[in-house]
């Protein structure tokens, strides 16, 4: 019996961490969404960066939660798309900009400043990161994906 409730107790607490983790691994905005979730990507469309290159504002009537977060869309086919694989659409380095984790910071990541490169979705806080991305977009890529390991689950105050 003891070992019972030390096991549920465990998977409770558990529980209750995971949001708590989940708000330093995805970057969200200040405000909670329709939803009650913390809104990601600054309510930006995805799956239009993809399909038509442009960032789109999404609304919260087509939204979808992952991870903690939610995310809106402009349309339930765009929707529909992301829910079928959150993992094609969702940014790199958890919405993060991608130039500041190569150098292990968690910047804002502006969906209006964003690469879609060999199917990934990479975000940057502004014109300049991107631009410093580019220089050496697989080397910075590479870096940040070997940074992301190491600071994902620190808060953005720690770094």
């Amino acid at each position: 019996m003891k070992t019972l409730l030390t096991t549920a107790l465990i998977s409770l607490s558990a529980a209750l961490a995971a949001p708590a983790f989940a708000a330093d691994e995805v970057n969200v905005s200040n405000g909670i969404s329709a939803g009650g979730a913390p809104l990601a990507a600054h309510g930006v469309d995805l799956v239009a960066l993809f399909d038509s290159r442009n960032p789109v504002e999404g609304v919260a009537n087509y939204s979808a939660t992952v991870d903690g977060a939610s995310y809106y869309f402009a349309s339930e086919e765009n929707k529909t798309a992301f829910e079928a694989n959150p993992a094609k659409y969702l940014p790199q380095h958890g919405g993060f900009c991608s130039y500041g984790v190569s150098v292990g910071k968690k910047f804002d990541g502006d969906p209006d400043q964003y690469l879609v490169h060999d199917g990934k979705l990479f975000l940057f806080l502004n014109a300049a990161t991107r631009a410093a991305f580019l220089e050496d977009v697989a080397g910075t890529a590479k870096t940040a994906d070997s940074q992301w390991g190491k600071i994902k689950h620190t808060a953005v105050g720690e770094l």
